[in-house]
């Protein structure tokens, strides 16, 4: 271990050890570490936003042409005119587009990306896909080949059943293949429960997943049959088009059952009705709308409870990797000192 290694050490526990010390009482050695932590944060963020926003973003597309944008920016220096309090009221105009530009930005993501899933989701009961037959990439045991014909001779190209195992398509001619598998399921579900999914991985882009396929009997060329007992055949019609990369394919093929959560789903529809109508406030909380008011703040307690575990989970992380720093790195750069 170097000098400079150690010395390296030595300053992260000393801030370690300062900061820690606030558990004991506030005192100086505490005031010195969190003055350093804000000033290199502070110092940080002016240095990031200069050169991404101001030098990035304005100063060098109004010196490619762009002089349009010496509007906002224009805007943003008026933003300063608050530390003069005789000009302080410039500094609203700009605010307000900040304020507008924010506001309709967030709803519209808010609308799209949060308020509308999740109401689909609460009216959507719940499932669970449970992997009951598996072929992975591992096994590198079933290949899709896919060859030109008129490159190789004009003998008929292999084009049959591919039950887990081997086959050739044409690349230009669409002849198609079919992928399948047997499997049991001790459950006995209905057919309608069931889903596969058929993953090819091409020979150019190993980490790829050239096709994806998911859904049941009503996805076109997709079918699940119960053969009776627990067995169930699954199959997927595959016909490969011209764009396809000559060359062999590794298959993955997997059927899934959903597991319908009816229970899941009916408290989570209570929990957004109920809390809904804890924050209507246009009528007063008696009766009937007082119970389930009272019911939401049940759930809005449980949620506020999970939140903060959570939070304690990760602060203790946080302190879990902090104590064995100091015993393993810092404690172990003593033969080296001493």
């Amino acid at each position: 271990m170097s000098g400079i290694e150690i010395f390296q050490i030595w300053v992260i526990a000393f801030f370690t050890l300062a900061l820690m010390s606030f558990l004991y009482k506030d005192n100086p050695v505490y005031k010195l570490a969190e003055h350093i932590f804000a000033g290199l944060s502070a110092g940080y963020y002016v240095g990031l936003i200069w050169d991404t926003v101001i030098i990035q973003q304005l100063w060098d597309p109004m010196t490619g042409g762009r002089w349009l944008l010496i509007i906002p920016g224009l805007l943003g220096v008026l933003m300063f005119a608050r530390f003069f309090s005789k000009y302080a009221w410039v500094s609203r105009t700009p605010l307000s587009f900040v304020m507008a530009v924010t506001a309709g930005i967030f709803l519209v993501s808010q609308l799209h990306g949060l308020v509308l899933p999740q109401t689909q989701d609460t009216m959507t009961p719940k499932t669970e896909a449970v992997a009951v037959d598996t072929l992975s990439y591992a096994d590198n045991a079933d290949v899709l080949t896919i060859v030109d014909t008129a490159a190789v001779s004009s003998a008929p190209v292999k084009v049959g059943r591919l039950t887990l195992s081997k086959a050739e398509v044409d690349r230009r001619g669409g002849d198609s293949v079919v992928i399948s598998g047997t499997f049991t399921d001790p459950t006995h579900p209905p057919v309608k429960r069931l889903a596969v999914s058929v993953k090819l991985r091409g020979p150019d882009d190993k980490s790829q997943q050239v096709l994806v396929i998911k859904g049941d009997n009503k996805i076109p060329g997709v079918s699940i049959v119960d053969d009776g007992g627990g067995s169930y055949t699954a199959s997927y019609v595959y016909r490969p088009d011209s764009t396809r990369t000559l060359g062999p394919y590794d298959i993955s093929f997997e059927v899934y059952r959903y597991d319908y959560q009816v229970f899941l789903t009916l408290i989570i529809l209570i929990g957004v009705i109920s809390t809904i109508i804890y924050f209507y406030f246009s009528k007063e909380h008696t009766g009937a709308l007082g119970v389930t008011a009272k019911v939401g703040i049940w759930f809005i307690m449980v949620a506020f409870g999970a939140h903060f575990g959570y939070t304690v989970m990760a602060r203790v992380s946080l302190l879990i990797g902090r104590v064995q720093f100091l015993i393993e790195d810092w404690i172990g750069t003593f033969p080296h000192i001493f």
